[in-house]
């Protein structure tokens, strides 16, 4: 443009063009659209996978809340075998527990190496010693079975079943209660 024209008039057929590139776009883009396949998941649970005397048990992850080292337990004298004795968790005090006397596995637990798993149950808190935490896993519930001679020592209330793997899962309702870890000595 120069000092002396007037504004110039619009490109009618520049902009009637590009209206026409972006329709043809966009049918060529709805008609090539199409819903992602989801893909379908099977009913069943996420759990948190530990080792417990060369074992792999799980518990369901809405009960687990975290993760801990135990640096040192304080045993407390007249206490079922299961029950380790109380650890302070950043402040507040708690019971350890050895899911190998509740199981039947009878292997000595080995202190300073072991992991700890802090478990809830509506109000109880309890840590669960644990010999290496192994990670989350999804299980259909269609992987389980409640039929198996693996888990014949383990109170069966305290066995929901087990994996095609071989994972004994757990069921923390039953295994956190009041009644079922209660000190009758």
């Amino acid at each position: 443009m120069t000092s002396g024209e007037g504004p110039r008039p619009p490109d009618i057929a520049g902009r009637l063009e590009a209206q026409l590139r972006r329709s043809i776009l966009k049918r060529r883009a709805v008609k090539l659209a199409r819903p992602l396949d989801k893909p379908e998941i099977p009913p069943g649970r996420q759990y948190v996978l530990f080792v417990l005397s060369r074992q792999t048990f799980a518990f369901d992850v809405n009960y687990v809340e975290e993760v801990f080292q135990i640096k040192s337990v304080l045993p407390v004298p007249g206490t079922p075998p299961y029950i380790v004795g109380i650890a302070s968790l950043r402040g507040p005090l708690i019971s350890i527990v050895d899911l190998r006397h509740l199981c039947n596995l009878h292997e000595k637990a080995v202190m300073g190496s072991d992991k700890t798993l802090i478990m809830r149950n509506g109000l109880m808190r309890v840590g669960v010693m644990a010999d290496d935490v192994t990670g989350l896993e999804f299980v259909p519930d269609s992987d389980i079975t409640t039929d198996s001679p693996i888990f014949s020592h383990i109170p069966r209330r305290f066995v929901e079943g087990i994996t095609r793997e071989g994972t004994i899962i757990l069921n923390c309702s039953n295994l956190f209660t009041m009644e079922a870890l209660e000190v009758n000595e």
